[in-house]
């Protein structure tokens, strides 16, 4: 029987809401060049965080009270990153908090392997290979608390990042004998796919509880909650590509590090579109600024373009999906220049007429390869 997400694992999820909340925050509370940036930044580390746990949990978490406890200390880590991340970058008590507590949840991921490594031997690589690592990249994160707030310490922070998501290619040999259970995996990243789309849906109900009766806020929230409809179904008609399609993931290697690494654009395009839906909704009814439409339609652009990136893994660069979902990023982007100067509701309906559109065609390229995989 596949292994399903536990319940725990659905808690700790909901303590990686409240950081992403605060981490899109930034923009709807600033909808400027910078606040993307800082917003960006931020998303990286607290992905990688959950990314980290949901790999564990999916190679040796048993659901076990140890796990839980230690899951527990980890997950308090990310907590403090939820609260200092409104603050990095407006003061150095602020973005040591962050990185201390984004320390402390890489520190729980490091005692789970380690307690995991005791019984399974195929584990002891990941072991070693994440203690060493984290302590690396630890240095790096305390050390550019040494330098002023500035270009010089984020410089550094990018560095111990990169160093970062560089771990899992650079220790591939190490983890070729752990195996992945495949549909507990999609699992996991489809149940953070819809927390990051449920930030559309606060942006756009908080923006309609702002605005509270205007007729126009009315029109704009329903697109808005259409485009966000239309992301949802995107994402999941074509994460089914046949039965058994991800099966090559079990094993670590290229297509693995594809599927993961994928959702990092792919999610981070979905957290900004939505950290603008409640700009969108409470703004008037009038236009956006280009920020917060660069937000919106590069948004849902690099989210359509990773999903087919991510597609083109398995199926090829030239299937019928793949195709269209590049099309469609194609007419999304296209879309940009005119996206201050027509209405925000048009703009929102625009995007969610594609996405439908792009749906629809998808449709019988998704029936031919389940009769072809069923014959």
């Amino acid at each position: 029987m596949p292994r399903r997400a536990t319940w725990f694992e659905c808690f700790g999820d909901l303590v990686f809401v409240a950081a992403i909340g605060q981490v899109t925050h930034r923009v709807g509370a600033h909808p400027d060049g910078g606040s993307v940036a800082a917003a960006a930044g931020l998303f990286v580390p607290l992905w990688w965080a959950w990314v980290l746990y949901a790999v564990h949990a999916n190679r040796a978490d048993r659901d076990s009270n140890p796990h839980r406890l230690l899951t527990t200390a980890g997950l308090a880590g990310v907590v403090g990153m939820a609260v200092f991340a409104g603050g990095v970058g407006q003061g150095s008590d602020a973005d040591a908090g962050f990185v201390l507590a984004y320390l402390v949840a890489r520190a729980g991921v490091a005692a789970l392997y380690g307690w995991d490594s005791r019984r399974d031997a195929a584990l002891r690589p990941v072991f070693r290979s994440f203690t060493l690592g984290s302590a690396a990249s630890a240095v790096l994160w305390l050390g550019g608390l040494v330098f002023e707030s500035g270009a010089l310490r984020y410089g550094i922070w990018a560095v111990a990042m990169g160093f970062e998501l560089a771990l899992p290619l650079l220790a591939g040999r190490r983890l070729a004998r752990v195996s992945q259970e495949t549909e507990h995996l999609q699992e996991r990243f489809g149940l953070f796919t819809i927390i990051v789309l449920g930030e559309s849906v606060l942006g756009f109900t908080n923006g309609l509880a702002a605005a509270r009766t205007a007729s126009w806020a009315g029109v704009t929230a329903v697109a808005a909650f259409a485009l966000t409809a239309g992301l949802w179904w995107s994402y999941f008609n074509g994460g089914k590509m046949r039965p058994n399609a991800h099966a090559q993931l079990a094993r670590t290697g290229k297509l693995l590090h594809i599927y993961v690494f994928g959702h990092l654009p792919l999610l981070l395009g979905l957290a900004l579109t939505g950290a603008s839906m409640g700009i969108a909704v409470s703004g008037g009814g009038s236009h956006l600024n280009r920020t917060a439409a660069a937000c919106i339609v590069g948004g849902v652009a690099v989210y359509l373009l990773s999903v087919a990136m991510i597609r083109s893994a398995f199926t090829g660069v030239g299937e019928g999906v793949v195709v269209i979902r590049v099309v469609t990023a194609a007419l999304a982007l296209a879309s940009l220049p005119f996206a201050t100067h027509v209405p925000v509701a048009a703009l929102l309906s625009s995007l969610a007429i594609l996405l439908a559109l792009s749906v629809i065609v998808e449709a019988p390229f998704h029936r031919r390869r389940m009769a072809s995989a069923a014959e």
